[in-house]
């Protein structure tokens, strides 16, 4: 596969493109461009745009001239071409998301200061405090973990560098005690946990152990406790952003 740059002017989108995409999604597009830079190209047949419309749309909202491209094979009739296009959207919708990995690298990536704005999802769908447990009153998927293997040690459950960076930083800030207090407590929303770890951990751990664990919805064993300290919000707000992927 060649791939080259050419001008945006010399490109013309599909107008037979029968997938179609909203402003949100273009705007998702575009920040990623923004953020990535482009990482695959674009397919052209005689000129047209095939594969990657909203990629060309969204780059000319950011005001590019060139992009990256690929020409179809030159055997490829007008039928082929179209069939081809076809065939990338749909193999694309037919793609579904692992709900339980998702929202465990969502939570990393947030916790690792990244804006999810820049991956097409919303920055509020964190759960947050519960103020009506009627909210919660549907029952959703949570991770499950199966136990493969021998409790793993304590520092294998989580990875606190950013965090101590942040400290670190902290205690160097000319600052009252107060505010040192509130962003070291702060600092600790990016320790990143191994939920798979955790779990195998808990598996191991004695009974009082475990409902430490539980109590702190590191590990969810009883779902209605789970609904109601507002843990499964997460579950149902990654239901609608993959509805919500699929405009």
């Amino acid at each position: 596969m060649k791939v080259v740059q050419k001008l945006i002017s010399e490109l013309m989108a599909d107008p037979n493109n029968a997938r179609k995409h909203s402003e949100k999604n273009l705007d998702a597009i575009a920040s990623s461009l923004e953020k990535f830079g482009q990482r695959k190209p674009i397919v052209v047949h005689n000129g047209v745009v095939i594969a990657g419309n909203g990629t060309l749309e969204a780059a000319q909202k950011l005001g590019w001239h060139e992009i990256a491209i690929t020409e179809v094979p030159d055997n490829w009739d007008a039928d082929t071409a179209k069939a081809y296009a076809i065939a990338d959207n749909r193999t694309a919708e037919l793609a579904e998301w692992d709900k339980e990995i998702l929202a465990s690298q969502l939570l990393e990536l947030e916790n690792s200061d990244w804006d999810l704005i820049d991956l097409g999802f919303e920055a509020d769908y964190m759960p947050r405090e519960v103020s009506d447990t009627s909210l919660y009153t549907h029952k959703v998927s949570v991770p499950h973990y199966e136990v493969v293997g021998d409790q793993p040690k304590l520092l294998e459950l989580f990875n606190d560098t950013t965090a101590n960076q942040l400290k670190a930083e902290i205690a160097e800030a000319k600052v009252d005690a107060e505010l040192h207090n509130f962003l070291m407590l702060a600092a600790d929303r990016h320790v990143v946990f191994n939920y798979s770890k955790i779990a195998e951990y808990y598996a191991h751990a004695p009974a009082n152990v475990q409902k430490l664990l539980e109590a702190s919805a590191l590990v969810i064993i009883d779902l209605d406790s789970a609904i109601a300290r507002g843990y499964a919000d997460l579950m149902a707000r990654v239901d609608e952003l993959e509805s919500e992927s699929d405009e």
